[in-house]
């Protein structure tokens, strides 16, 4: 989910790409910023790429490898 957010892309985006409801991925970004201890995605992308999750300049895969169902 953090890397999805990382390229970018709003909730509907990965909720299409990962084939889940819209609600759920609010759900899901919602507790990776808590477990993250990050007030807002901005926060959260920019440790994505300080941790080497995303380089600078990528874009995602069609489907990411053991994202998909």
């Amino acid at each position: 989910m953090l890397v999805l957010m990382a390229y970018g892309m709003s909730n509907r985006e990965i909720a299409e790409h990962l084939v889940l409801g819209d609600a759920t991925v609010k759900t899901h970004v919602s507790r990776v910023l808590t477990k993250l201890g990050m007030r807002d995605r901005t926060h959260a992308v920019v440790a994505a790429y300080q941790c080497g999750l995303v380089e600078p300049g990528t874009a995602p895969p069609a489907r990411m490898a053991g994202l998909s169902r």
